[in-house]
C-alpha cells in the first residue's frame, strides 16, 4: 500500500516556490547568482569562513576526501551507525573504510572506541564523525585526538544543520569547522532544509576550499594568476613543462582555462539553491517545530517501560533530524510488529542504520566480522525511526502514539 506519512517530508511553503520560479524566470539555471547566494547565507549563518554548495551530501563526502588526499593505502575510520556515503567517500579514493563504534549515551562515534582502534590499528588518514539523528559527535574530543595523532577530520554534518554543542562555554553550530577541518550537509528533502537534492562542503581553511572548488567542477582552473606551466609531449614521449607564452593576451583571454586535476562535475543548480536559501531564511522556525514534536514524543513515551527514548545529551542542542525509538524486552518481534501495524495505518516507519560493515559489498570487500562494533549492532538490532518533520498535524502525531503505546503498553 501507499504510506501517507512518511518517517521524513519537505516542508516547502510559498516563498520557496516563489523563489524557485523567480529562478526559472531568470537568465541563470546553474552557475548563476543564486548559488552564490545560497553559499553566502549558509557560511554567514553557521559562522564558518567558506561554504561550497555541491550536487549532494555524498559528493561532499567525496570532495572532502579527494582534498584532503585520500589515497590507495589509507585508512579512514567513521561510524558505524551512519549512511552509507560517510565510508563509501573513502573507498572513492581508493582508501579502505574501517569503523570504530558508537557510544550508547549519544549513536555518534564514541572517541574511547576511536582511541583503542589507534592504539591497535595505528593511526588513520581520515576521521569522519557523524552526527547521528541531529545529535553533534563529540567533536572537541576526537579533534584533540586528531592534532596528538595526526589525522584530519571530516564532520559528517547531513543530520545536524541548526544543531548546536558548547565547547568551553561558547555555542558553536555543527559545520562551523571549529573542531573539524571540513564539514558537510545535505539537502536531501528528509533533511531539516532541503534544496531537492544538494550538499555543502564547509571549512575555515583557504587552500582546502580552492581545492574543493576546484575538483566539484572538472578539474578546472580559470584564474590566470593560477595557470600552471603548460606540460608538453616530446617526440620521444618525455614530459616537458612548457612556461606560459610571454604573450600577456594569452593569458587574459576569457575562455581559456586549465584542467589541473581529474575532477567531477558536482556542481549544483541555482534553482536547488534558491530553494535553499528560502529554506535557511526559516531554519529557526522549522528547528523550534522539529523540538516541538520531539518533546511530545519524548512525553508520550518516556514512561513506557518497553521503550528508550533517544538520547538528549547535555552540552548541545540538537535540531532533531530523526526520532529514533528503541525497543526493550523481545525487541525484534515487537519492532517488527510496530513496523508492520504502522504501515497498515498508512505510517511509514524505518531502520536506521544496517552497520555499514554488514552491507554486501563490505562483507565482501573487507571480510569485517560481525560483532565487530557491539554498540551499533544493539542499536541496528531494536531500534524503529516513526515520523518527525514541521508538517505533521496533532491527529498524525496522537495516530503514531495511539499505535506504539497500543503495542507496547
Amino acid at each position: 500500500m501507499n504510506c501517507c506519512l512518511p518517517y521524513g517530508r519537505q516542508a516547502i511553503d510559498e516563498l520557496d516556490i516563489q523563489a524557485v520560479v523567480k529562478v526559472l524566470r531568470s537568465d541563470w539555471l546553474t552557475c548563476g547568482p543564486a548559488v552564490t547566494e545560497f553559499e553566502r547565507v549558509v557560511r554567514e549563518y553557521i559562522g564558518v569562513k567558506h561554504a561550497i554548495a555541491v550536487s549532494n551530501g555524498t559528493a561532499a563526502l567525496h570532495l572532502c576526501c579527494m582534498a584532503l588526499g585520500v589515497q590507495p593505502g589509507d585508512v579512514g575510520v567513521t561510524s558505524p551507525l551512519t549512511f552509507l556515503a560517510s565510508a563509501n567517500c573513502i573507498a572513492y579514493c581508493g582508501g579502505r573504510p574501517d569503523f570504530a563504534d558508537i557510544d550508547s549515551t549519544t549513536y555518534c562515534l564514541s572517541p574511547d572506541r576511536l582511541e583503542e582502534y589507534i592504539r591497535k590499528n595505528g593511526v588513520p588518514k581520515v576521521v569522519i564523525p557523524v552526527d547521528f539523528a541531529g545529535v553533534p559527535a563529540d567533536l572537541p574530543r576526537i579533534y584533540a585526538m586528531a592534532k596528538r595523532y595526526g589525522f584530519a577530520v571530516i564532520e559528517d554534518a547531513a543530520h545536524s544543520i541548526g544543531s548546536t554543542y558548547i565547547h568551553e562555554g561558547k555555542i558553536i553550530r555543527c559545520g562551523a569547522c571549529v573542531h573539524s577541518d571540513l564539514a558537510i550537509f545535505s539537502f536531501h528533502p528528509v533533511k531539516t532544509v532541503t534544496a531537492g537534492e544538494g550538499g555543502m562542503v564547509l571549512t575555515n581553511d583557504d587552500a582546502l576550499a580552492a581545492k574543493v572548488q576546484m575538483l566539484a567542477s572538472h578539474g578546472m582552473e580559470r584564474s590566470p594568476a593560477l595557470f600552471q606551466p603548460w606540460p608538453v609531449r616530446n617526440a620521444d614521449g618525455t614530459l616537458q613543462e612548457q612556461p606560459l607564452p610571454a604573450d600577456p593576451d594569452f593569458v587574459k583571454a576569457p575562455w581559456l582555462y586549465q584542467q589541473q586535476e581529474l575532477g567531477y562535475n558536482y556542481r549544483v543548480t541555482d534553482i536547488q539553491c534558491a530553494l535553499g536559501t528560502s529554506q535557511f531564511g526559516r531554519l529557526d522556525e522549522i528547528m523550534q517545530r522539529r523540538r516541538v514534536l520531539f518533546d511530545q514524543y519524548q512525553r508520550a513515551f518516556g514512561s513506557n517501560p518497553q521503550l528508550i527514548c533517544p538520547p538528549c545529551p547535555e552540552g548541545s542542542d540538537p535540531a532533531y533530524h530523526l526520532y529514533v525509538l528503541r525497543f526493550k524486552e523481545g525487541a525484534e518481534s515487537l519492532r517488527l510488529a510496530a513496523c508492520a501495524t504502522l504501515r497498515e495505518n498508512g505510517i511509514f516507519a524505518q531502520v536506521h542504520y544496517l552497520p555499514v560493515y554488514l552491507q554486501p559489498w563490505y562483507q565482501r570487500q573487507y571480510g569485517y566480522p560481525r560483532g565487530k562494533c557491539p554498540e551499533a549492532e544493539a542499536v541496528y538490532g531494536d531500534c524503529l525511526s516513526i515520523p518527525l518533520f514541521p508538517g505533521m498535524t496533532e491527529e498524525d502525531m496522537q495516530k503514531v502514539i495511539r499505535i506504539i503505546n497500543g503495542l507496547t503498553v
